[in-house]
């Protein structure tokens, strides 16, 4: 894989986790340490980021080191009910009730019909 598009992918997992943990640029920029204008670097994959950093980082967002470099986005299920309960968690009363509704609706439906919305996507 190319430096370049390592290093993409790489910002995309932090933006992700840092969109997860409902920070900001600035507010994740200042737990760790850094500059906001530093971590938007690295979240479009410009700048690469210090082990000292990535530590610190890890620390902020509660994440294992190797989840960020996980870039196929196929997380093991372990760690996608963990996600799964973080947003759910951050959900309002309201939020919840759609999610239940969508869910109930999901469950429903024969698996021929759940295959055929996933190649349609």
């Amino acid at each position: 894989m190319p430096r370049d598009l390592f290093n993409v992918r790489f910002g995309e997992r932090v933006k992700y986790f840092r969109n997860l943990a409902r920070l900001s640029q600035e507010e994740l920029a200042e737990k760790i340490g850094c500059e906001r204008n530093t971590l938007s670097y690295i979240e479009i994959g410009k700048n690469a980021i210090s082990f000292t950093k990535l530590k610190k980082l890890c620390e902020v967002l509660e994440v294992e080191p190797y989840q960020l470099f996980i870039f196929d986005y196929d997380l093991p299920d372990a760690n996608r009910i963990k996600v799964i309960t973080k947003l759910l968690e951050s959900m309002t009363d309201v939020q919840l009730g759609i999610i239940h509704k969508m869910l109930l609706n999901f469950v429903s439906l024969r698996p021929t019909d759940v295959k055929k919305s996933i190649k349609n996507d």
